[in-house]
């Protein structure tokens, strides 16, 4: 039976939805005991909800947490135990943000990098290359390129987030190393599973920003990178670079020192920005080159022209020829001087096109010739639009005026162009600096909650000068629409970088504009009253959720065991053949198989009345409940086993025996009167009684059954119209609800006794034990319809006599004011129960009696 009902929990349980149980409100109480447990005094709400469109497992907002139920790190699990543990971890990892995140100083963070201030401190190059890029990053930052400070801030912000989160969950299972720690790790395996290989994601992504950054992910959660088919890499010799700064922010307790190392790892990943920047530039240059170029690809060759076509086309060729050598030879002297005006007057944006190709194609020539002689790598980086260093970027441009003057040419237009645009970017660097300055300092929002002091802060030092030149450059490279195009393409790249990179790693606070739909989330009241009680639920969630489980599915389970064993006892009943004068009469089943938590609130003081009653009778029940067990008798002197214990004996008493417990060949049956005369103290008797009885036969293994019975309670006429009910508390097999049934029976009707003790035995004669007993408890003679007075004293007295000869061994204990009656019907079979305390002492001593008579 026990292992039937198991697996009926089992099969239930199955069919359960998350919603079922995370929305239940055991789980409710097993969240705010946890959270209430980890959190601190901070959180006044826990709010749970059902989502697969937000994408968040979860968040808080400083008073308040809020858990996705249907968040797709849970849901790729298929246990129920398994989703609760991701919860839980979850949960966890949101009361660590709520514990140890410093959400002001992560805006001042974000803040910082947007307005092109390095915080808390500029990193520190660890080589000649680092030192360039970093020379090139500080100007992109200072200059505030907006293409490059939002990738930066993305990244930077993506980082850092990781590495608080890394930090908190650290802190978290430290501090709690129950579910909590089980749920943090199994979401930490599961997300880093979702992540590729790295020789996968080198094959599958031309984009090393978002590689290294999963690469990065991989380490910071599982200590490695999961690169177990490739020997080395450029990327792993990087990842192997920055594993220090990750090391330290996993263990560090100052937000400055993980912030820090962000920037750290910025720089590292500088090599992997400019190659984005470069492949943007190209991609934002194209168009305009394709524009020009196919009116030039369309022409047809003269060898594939006919010849009518090319004597048509030779005059017009003779003008091509002359136009030409003006298209490719630098600018006469007047158009330079026109075009030279013309740019003082509009400024640098309203040059043309051809102007700026112009001069960027005598630039370029420029950068060449220095190649050449000084052997500098300038020129690739120049034309890709990179940030150089300002010193080297100063050099050459001088170098290219040298030059210039030594082939004794002349001012060229380009020249004249240069001069002004560089006194263009000179007026907007400095309007710019002044800006800074009103803001609050050179700096950008570098002081906004911060202790740092001013002395601290990173300056530039390359020169405004340098500063003018390299955006002049960078202006010269791209024109203000192929600018807006880079911005554009940068914005659809961290769009499309975000949905890339692994989701979890988020924001750990949200504004409330960004919260999901809240409408039909599940409020949990957090309560700072009695928190002694709640402590613990760490350590016994897995034991809690199994208890919710059970609770959920149990009720289910017992109603639907309840209905097929009345079924089959039913059927067991309509097999049976009756006297005549109990064949007409109606009988049904009833089996109780669910309780309300009142009910089950009232088993331990039964319980309780049941072991004063057991204590009090030890020394008749004990010997009886040790005969059943198996014995061992030791330092034997003659034997087929040694006893090791006495090996060593010197008296040679080193042989055991063992013998088997002796099983007691009985049955039992306990039979309840449930009539409506059984009020009050009576019924609570015979409740005791039958719950003492039901135990001590447990114990001593031998099987027992527990009837009650008694009429519907109606004056019928005909006695085919009555109704006898049995009520089924315990049957041969044990099952968990009987002592719930036991305790809960109810009196009601008149009793027919002769129809309930001909049930009973028919039930025992089917039992193989050798001794049946069977104990009545009545507190009167029958009355049923038809059935009452000498007819129905006859009618028990032959029942009695044909159970005698049947081998059941039946006696019947009186409690109520027919004593004697009862005793006339009954004969030696009658106990007469004088108080009603005595009632379960009495029974139990007659049982230990008999019991002792069959052994």
């Amino acid at each position: 039976m026990k292992d039937t009902y198991r697996e009926r929990i089992k099969e239930e349980q199955k069919k359960l939805s998350p919603s079922q149980v995370f929305f239940s409100e055991g789980y409710r109480k097993l969240f705010r005991d946890l959270a209430n447990e980890v959190a601190g005094e901070k959180l006044e709400q826990l709010l749970l909800y059902q989502s697969t469109e937000d994408g968040l497992a979860g968040w808080n907002d400083g008073k308040r947490i809020g858990i996705n139920i249907g968040n797709l790190i849970t849901g790729s699990f298929l246990e129920l135990e398994q989703k609760s543990d991701s919860l839980i971890g979850i949960l966890g990892h949101e009361c660590g943000h709520a514990r140890f995140t410093d959400s002001v100083l992560r805006k001042v963070y974000v803040q910082n990098m947007l307005a092109g201030v390095w915080y808390p401190d500029t990193p520190e190059p660890e080589n000649e290359d680092e030192e360039k890029a970093l020379n090139e990053m500080d100007t992109c930052l200072a200059g505030k390129n907006p293409v490059v400070v939002p990738l930066l801030t993305e990244c930077a912000s993506y980082i850092s987030n990781l590495l608080n989160d890394v930090y908190i969950e650290e802190k978290m299972c430290s501090l709690f190393p129950g579910s909590i720690k089980k749920g943090i790790l199994i979401n930490r395996r599961r997300n880093v599973e979702w992540i590729p290989q790295l020789k996968e994601l080198l094959e599958g992504n031309s984009d090393p920003v978002s590689v290294f950054l999963k690469v990065l992910v991989q380490y910071a959660l599982r200590g490695y990178a999961n690169s177990w088919n490739m020997e080395s890499c450029e990327m792993l010799d990087t990842l192997n670079e920055v594993k220090q700064f990750v090391d330290l922010s996993v263990t560090a307790d100052s937000d400055l020192i993980r912030y820090q190392a962000t920037n750290q790892i910025l720089l590292k990943m500088w090599k992997y920005f400019r190659n984005l920047l470069e492949e943007l530039k190209q991609e934002c240059q194209e168009p305009e080159e394709n524009e020009e170029e196919p009116p030039q690809e369309e022409e047809p060759s003269e060898a594939e022209m006919p010849q009518e076509e090319r004597s048509e086309q030779e005059p017009p060729e003779v003008d091509e020829s002359q136009e030409k050598p003006s298209q490719k030879e630098p600018p006469q002297e007047e158009p330079a001087e026109e075009k030279s005006a013309e740019e003082k007057s509009a400024g640098e944006e309203n040059s043309t096109e051809e102007d700026r190709k112009e001069a960027s194609q005598g630039e370029g020539k420029s950068v060449g010739e220095d190649e050449e002689e000084e052997e500098s790598p300038t020129e690739e980086t120049e034309s890709k639009g990179e940030a150089e260093p300002v010193k080297e970027r100063n050099t050459s441009g001088d170098n290219n005026r040298e030059a210039s003057k030594q082939t004794g040419d002349e001012e060229s237009p380009k020249s004249s162009e240069e001069e002004n645009k560089s006194e263009t970017v000179s007026e907007k660097a400095s309007s710019e600096e002044k800006s800074k300055e009103a803001v609050g300092g050179k700096e950008g929002p570098k002081d906004f909650s911060s202790d740092s002091s001013d002395e601290d802060l990173p300056t530039d030092t390359s020169g405004d000068s340098g500063d003018e030149a390299k955006t002049g450059k960078q202006t010269e490279e791209l024109t203000e629409e192929q600018l807006k195009k880079m911005e554009a393409a940068m914005g659809e790249y961290l769009k499309e970088l975000t949905e890339d990179l692994p989701k979890f790693i988020q924001e750990s606070e949200v504004d409330e504009t960004a919260l999901p739909e809240l409408d039909n989330a599940t409020v949990v009241q957090v309560s700072k009253e009695n928190k002694e009680e709640r402590e613990g639920a760490d350590e016994k969630s897995d034991l809690i959720l199994q208890k919710i489980l059970l609770d959920l599915v149990s009720e289910t389970v017992d109603q639907d065991m309840g209905i097929e064993a009345q079924t089959r006892l039913q059927e067991e009943l309509d097999g049976m053949e009756f006297e005549a004068a109990h064949d007409m009469v109606k009988k049904e089943v009833l089996y109780k198989n669910t309780f309300t938590e009142t009910e089950k609130s009232w088993l331990s003081a039964y319980e309780a009345s049941a072991r004063k009653v057991e204590k009090r009778l030890r020394t008749r029940l004990l010997p009886i409940l040790e005969n059943q067990k198996e014995r061992t008798e030791r330092r034997m002197y003659l034997g087929k086993k040694l006893d090791m214990r006495a090996i060593a004996d010197p008296g040679g008493a080193v042989y055991k025996r063992t013998f088997p417990g002796k099983k007691t060949d009985a049955v039992v049956c306990v039979l309840v009167d449930n009539s409506g005369s059984m009020i009050g103290h009576r019924i609570e008797a015979a409740k005791v009684a039958a719950l003492t009885l039901y135990d001590f036969c447990r114990k001593a293994g031998i099987p027992i059954l527990v009837y009650g019975h008694h009429t519907d309670g109606y004056d019928h006429r005909d006695p085919s119209e009555e109704i006898v009910y049995f009520h089924s508390y315990a049957e041969f097999e044990e099952d968990r609800n009987d002592r719930l049934r036991i305790i809960t029976m109810e009196n009601d009707g008149s009793n027919r006794d002769g129809a309930a003790l001909l049930f009973m035995a028919n039930k025992l004669l089917k039992r193989p034990e050798k001794q049946k007993l069977l104990f009545l408890i009545s507190d009167g003679l029958p009355n049923a319809t038809r059935y009452f007075g000498s007819y129905a004293t006859a009618d028990l007295k032959k029942i009695k006599e044909k159970l005698g000869k049947k081998g059941i061994l039946f006696q019947a204990a009186a409690i109520g004011w027919d004593k004697e009656a009862i005793r006339k019907i009954y004969g030696n079979a009658y106990l007469d129960i004088s108080s009603l305390e005595q009632l379960p002492i009495r029974l139990t001593k007659q049982l230990a009696k008999l019991l002792r008579r069959v052994n």
